[in-house]
């Protein structure tokens, strides 16, 4: 009995010299591989702020539309970034906040959901700071971005893309990486855009802008333009524009362009599929990295980043529009992806609005081009592919429809979704008529 009662005061003792040993304030070094973290965790943050510097400013290009010469217009050429896309600087913001928030050390995996240019711009990344990449994307992805992420290291793992958020979060859960989640942490890495003044370049794309307006204008003040044009995947670029937009007081309303069969555009106007998915209403091949819906609803800093409260306006446009748009802007030199054409149509309709609203007033107006059409030379730039993967939205009679109410209402400034929807509506469309556009 003795023994016992000696052994559990022998474990009692050790059990208590453990807990203070815990609980008290230790004297020794830092652990080796602590120190190992910080210094890598530095290093990271300091490849990142020297890649802000080679980024530069992506160009801010006047184009001239004979339909509406009230209106100044530019495209940010996205294009023209390191990666080739709009996805860069949001994927240096993901970066610099999951390395601060403790996210990312020099043994994590990052895993992503992606429908291939953030995965892009994320394989980039890892390869900068020598660290793993995994994109979990859907089986539809275009081959050339697939080839893009592989160039930078990347591997990636296709799913069908209502299993690609849940596929990723599991991947990095049984490995022991860390699933970035572009669509829930864009909302925590929006500040991470910023720079507080300190000397070092905000990554804000509307910062860029602002900056070289005030060149075009010679203006030592901010310029900024009436309108800022562009589509939401994440959400994220459209919200740290309209925060952006909010937080200086500029004039500029924010508008959102938005795919056919996405929730976006319910979502911000009527607070609608906060709780439902629209997995129902979605139909394929949609306008690739564009548009939400297909996988959940829409719930802010867990499936999307997108702000409605930042956003002043938005748009709805049938996809084949948008599509017929990227080709009118090709024949025109201008070489833009699937949001750009998008993004296209609804400036074209807004110049028209504007107009109608306030004759010969001048007004300045700011889309992005996202992304190059190389990349969708075998899908949206195929004619047999556009009237495979669009039969049940019409096929090429009504994409040969919208293409002549684009190149209309760049040339003459009609309205082309007023009038695109009269004449190239499938459900009573007429091909006979099609020469009355």
């Amino acid at each position: 009995m003795g023994l016992v009662v000696l052994v559990l005061a022998s474990v009692a003792v050790h059990v208590c010299r453990s807990a203070q040993a815990k609980g008290s304030m230790s004297m020794t070094p830092m652990d080796n591989a602590r120190i190992d973290d910080s210094a890598f965790v530095k290093q990271s943050i300091q490849r990142l702020w020297d890649e802000r510097k080679r980024m530069g400013y992506t160009p801010l290009v006047q184009m001239r539309i004979p339909g509406s010469p009230e209106m100044d217009f530019y495209f940010k050429d996205e294009s023209r970034a390191r990666t080739g896309n709009l996805k860069h600087r949001f994927a240096w913001c993901l970066f610099m906040w999951a390395l601060i928030e403790g996210h990312i050390s020099r043994n994590t995996t990052i895993y992503e959901a992606s429908s291939g240019n953030t995965a892009t711009c994320e394989a980039y990344f890892s390869k900068l700071l020598g660290i793993p990449f995994v994109a979990v994307i859907p089986k539809s992805t275009d081959q050339q971005k697939i080839d893009k992420i592989e160039h930078y290291g990347g591997a990636v793992k296709k799913v069908p893309s209502e299993q690609m958020f849940n596929e990723a979060a599991k991947e990095a859960q049984k490995n022991g990486g860390f699933y970035m989640n572009q669509f829930q942490n864009a909302h925590h890495a929006e500040e991470y855009h910023e720079s507080a003044n300190n000397g070092l370049e905000s990554v804000n794309v509307f910062h860029e802008v602002i900056q070289q307006l005030k060149t075009v204008d010679r203006s030592a003040r901010p310029v900024y333009p009436d309108f800022f044009v562009h589509s939401a995947g994440t959400g994220g670029t459209l919200s740290s524009v309209g925060r952006y937009v909010r937080k200086y007081g500029a004039k500029t309303k924010v508008v959102m362009s938005d795919t056919e069969y996405s929730i976006y555009f319910d979502y911000v106007i009527f607070d609608k599929f906060t709780n439902e998915s629209g997995k129902s209403y979605w139909k394929t091949p949609g306008m690739a990295g564009t548009g939400f819906g297909y996988s959940g609803p829409a719930i802010l800093g867990k499936t999307t980043s997108l702000l409605p409260s930042v956003i002043d306006r938005a748009f709805k446009v049938p996809d084949l529009a948008s599509t017929a748009a990227m080709h009118v802007l090709k024949k025109l030199g201008v070489n833009g992806g699937t949001s750009t054409g998008l993004n296209f149509v609804t400036t074209l309709s807004l110049a028209a609005r504007q107009r109608k609203k306030n004759a010969n007033t001048r007004f300045r107006v700011v889309a992005i081009l996202a992304d190059s059409s190389a990349l969708y030379e075998d899908t949206y730039f195929n004619k047999d592919w556009i009237a495979k993967s669009f039969k049940e939205h019409g096929g090429l009679p009504v994409f040969k429809c919208w293409t002549k109410v684009v190149e209309r209402a760049y040339r003459m400034g009609i309205d082309p979704l007023v009038v695109g929807q009269q004449k190239c509506n499938p459900d009573n469309f007429e091909p006979n008529k099609l020469v009355y556009v």
